[in-house]
């Protein structure tokens, strides 16, 4: 990391601001630590690392402006108790998502394991290419709606080996796209952007020496098993901090319980990795090579103990400040919780069906509960049943057409 560090000046802001501009910014980091570990880029884990600094500074002054807030005796302190926890549980996933960006400083040659099997991943991050006759050339990134049109997220543009993530900027001709989201949308995207080439994930990083031998039966299925524990784990966090987050802004006591069962479950996860992976070490020339992927579990862990953190703050009981109320209103998208009726269009229907833009609407379903089991990773052809409990994750413009979709007689709130 820089030891250079400059000197921080305080300049007061409000508390609705800072929480509003925390939320922006650990969604950001989340999508650029996992590209930066996906592609191996140290730019894009730099990035990470400014906005982990800049939340910090956040913190600061969330806790400055508490002080000077003069609380008032015990009844208005429980008010802000939960900006309290809010702020310092964002703290925490914020040190922990840095640690996962500087993966990539530790084990150069992590994409060799993050990029295998990417298939198996439910929101895989991949690059796509502008081309000619590409309709979004001219067009900022604003105005294309990658979420609400197109069902992805767009995280940045590579351009000259340059990041550019400003809202604004407008997409050029040759422009690599670094994008999110479910499978067969992210195909629809290469073909609006006239980019013929398989996926890839190279952004012109030299090759390097393959540490799995994949030519080995033995190797590849223990490989296999790891990745989709390590999907498991790290999409889980991801989850847990958007559901936990939801649950203190809408004061959402069955959000909360369900952060709290997974936090469950990712503790037996966990353990189970961490077994299974001493035992792969033994069939691998020079361990030391996997390094990062002990770190990134170990975050993913402290992720998902921070987001626990928030929820416990909901069952207790206590109230929603008014301020959070009014920074959730400038967030650009939302958690939904609904469950399928018997007169649901998504009833019956496989995963693959739902990706037609009449039911995604642009969200994501991040998980599914049924007979009281939670799934986070959806095959094609997974069938939606009466009664299962989505949770989808999306941009606030669509959420009543969405939810309508999920269940029909969804009376808005």
């Amino acid at each position: 990391m820089p030891v250079k560090r400059k000197k921080f000046k305080y300049q007061p802001i409000s508390l609705k601001e800072i929480m509003r501009e925390m939320k922006q910014n650990i969604d950001l980091m989340i999508d650029l630590a996992y590209s930066a570990i996906k592609f191996g880029s140290k730019d894009l884990a730099e990035e990470t690392y400014k906005i982990e600094k800049r939340i910090h500074e956040l913190t600061f002054l969330l806790n400055m402006q508490i002080i000077q807030t003069n609380a008032g005796g015990v009844k208005e302190a429980k008010k802000l108790e939960p900006i309290i926890v809010m702020g310092y549980s964002i703290d925490k996933i914020s040190d922990a998502l840095a640690d996962i960006a500087q993966v990539v400083n530790i084990n150069s040659d992590i994409t060799q394991f993050t990029t295998l099997f990417w298939d198996y991943v439910p929101e895989p991050i991949v690059k796509v290419t502008v081309n000619k006759g590409c309709d979004f050339i001219g067009q900022s990134r604003a105005d294309v709606h990658f979420r609400s049109k197109h069902g992805v997220d767009l995280i940045a543009i590579l351009r000259n080996n340059k990041f550019i993530f400003r809202k604004n900027e407008k997409i050029l001709d040759g422009d690599v796209l670094i994008v999110k989201g479910e499978k067969e949308p992210l195909r629809e995207l290469k073909v609006k952007c006239c980019d013929s080439e398989k996926f890839s994930f190279d952004l012109e990083k030299e090759e390097e020496e393959p540490i799995f031998d994949l030519d080995d039966p033995d190797i590849k299925t223990n490989l296999i098993d790891l990745k989709k524990m390590y999907i498991q784990i790290t999409d889980i966090s991801e989850t847990m901090t958007e559901l936990a987050l939801a649950a203190l802004f809408f004061n959402n006591y069955e959000l909360a319980e369900d952060v709290l069962e997974m936090e469950e479950l990712m503790d037996g996860l966990n353990i189970n990795f961490e077994k299974e992976f001493l035992d792969f070490t033994h069939q691998i020339e020079s361990p030391r090579d996997l390094t990062g992927i002990l770190r990134i579990i170990f975050a993913s862990e402290i992720i998902a103990d921070a987001s626990a953190h928030i929820a416990e703050n909901v069952l207790r009981g206590f109230k929603v400040h008014n301020i959070l109320h009014e920074a959730v209103k400038e967030t650009a998208e939302i958690v939904v919780r609904e469950t399928i009726s018997k007169d649901s269009f998504f009833k019956d229907k496989t995963y693959e069906q739902l990706q037609d833009h009449r039911y995604k609407r642009g969200f994501h379903i991040i998980a599914l509960k049924r007979d009281n089991k939670w799934i986070y990773s959806f095959r094609p052809d997974f069938k939606f049943q009466e009664r299962d409990l989505i949770i989808g994750l999306g941009p606030k413009e669509t959420v009543e057409q969405w939810r309508r979709c999920v269940h029909p007689n969804t009376i808005q709130d």
